[in-house]
């Protein structure tokens, strides 16, 4: 707990820092009209994929200009083999996201951003566990198979990040979360969930993610020039 206020508090300060450095924007300038919607891709989740078979997923990522305010939704799915003591855990759902990122920024031509937001998220799967059991009252050890066929759940995040222009209308950039007050809501009740797709191991809270993303931008209005001095 200790470390998610330390890191909610510095992240304040460097957001209230970088604003005194821009100039407010004028009134006549200000205009909540979205000129287009960036969808990226988590580079991360790609890489875990073809690393191995422990973790198969994508993430897909878009938002949408309001001013210095960006409503954002990410949809996702997510498959992992984890190995336990005398057995294995297997899970496999989709999740989504849905928030809003508030650019500290200002107005900037590029729509650069450096970033503070919030996310609601909830997530579909289904889970394994299979093990071995060897309880001293049985005559033979026995394979046990229990599943978890219908679990949803549901959770809350902080996030702050840099979205950075690189060429025409591509942008990268990363998003930090903390993620707390997970839910569950387990229909056939084998086991306590496990991991929750999208968030994690749900026994641990807060619990820290990280996503590299990569966007392009698709524009249907054209920024006015910056004027020069």
């Amino acid at each position: 707990m200790r470390l998610t206020i330390s890191f909610i508090f510095s992240v304040w300060c460097v957001g209230v820092v970088w604003a005194q450095d821009r100039k407010p924007i004028p009134l006549a300038e200000q205009s909540y009209k979205p000129t287009g919607i960036r969808v990226a891709t988590d580079l991360i989740s790609l890489g875990k994929t073809f690393a191995g078979p422990a973790f198969k997923g994508w993430e897909v990522n878009a938002d949408m200009d309001l001013r210095n305010y960006y409503p954002t939704i990410d949809i996702g799915s997510w498959a992992k083999n984890v190995p336990i003591t005398n057995g294995s855990y297997a899970n496999s759902g989709n999740y989504f996201r849905v928030g809003v990122d508030i650019n500290l920024l200002g107005k900037d031509p590029d729509k650069n951003m450096f970033f503070i937001g919030f996310r609601y998220g909830r997530s579909f799967f289904h889970e394994n566990l299979t093990f071995i059991d060897s309880s001293p009252n049985l005559f033979l050890p026995v394979t046990v198979h229990q599943t978890n066929a219908h679990v949803t759940g549901s959770w809350a995040e902080l996030t702050t990040g840099l979205r950075v222009k690189v060429w025409k209308e591509l942008w990268t950039g990363y998003t930090a979360r903390i993620k707390f007050a997970p839910s569950e809501k387990n229909n056939s009740s084998a086991f306590a969930p496990y991991d929750m797709p999208g968030y994690g191991i749900v026994g641990r809270t807060p619990w820290w993610g990280f996503d590299y993303q990569i966007f392009w931008r698709f524009a249907w209005k054209k920024e006015k020039p910056a004027a020069r001095k």
